[in-house]
């Protein structure tokens, strides 16, 4: 029981903080390959999670909001544009690993939820920065011990 509410916990936090999980998953004893599950699957909880309850979040404000005609361009907007068109979908994909999955989860919501491969970039994004985070954990394991 204790350790069904250790993974619990777990992927919680992964679905938060995805950038320590997979070195506090490794700190705890657990297995290369228990590590990938459990932060695949905590990484994928907090995407579902942040993604379609930012895109709901989003369509209702736009449903509810009176929006003007007349666009003001301001540096927050410019620099907004600026970072969608110059990076897009696969840039946004890319932060995940080392970026909050909330913040970049409703980044992909407000900007991106109309386009039907962004869900895809982000779980593939999950995947990949999984295996590159747990294989950076446990080579650097040694070095954390050290310092302890």
């Amino acid at each position: 029981m204790v350790e069904a509410a250790e993974i619990i916990g777990l992927l919680l936090f992964i679905s938060v903080k995805f950038l320590f999980g997979p070195t506090a998953v490794i700190a705890l004893g657990y297995s290369f390959w228990q590590t990938i599950l459990i932060s695949i699957v905590g990484g994928w909880m907090g995407v579902f999670a942040f993604y379609y309850g930012g895109s709901w979040l989003f369509e209702l404000i736009s449903k509810y909001t009176k929006t003007k005609n007349r666009k003001k361009f301001t540096k927050k907007n410019r620099f907004v544009i600026w970072l969608k068109n110059g990076f897009g979908l696969n840039g946004l994909a890319f932060v995940l690993g080392w970026g909050s999955i909330p913040i970049v989860c409703l980044i992909a919501a407000k900007y991106f939820r109309h386009d039907s491969r962004t869900i895809y970039y982000m779980l593939g994004s999950i995947v990949v920065w999984t295996f590159v985070l747990t294989g950076l954990s446990i080579l650097l394991k040694p070095y954390f011990l050290m310092l302890l």
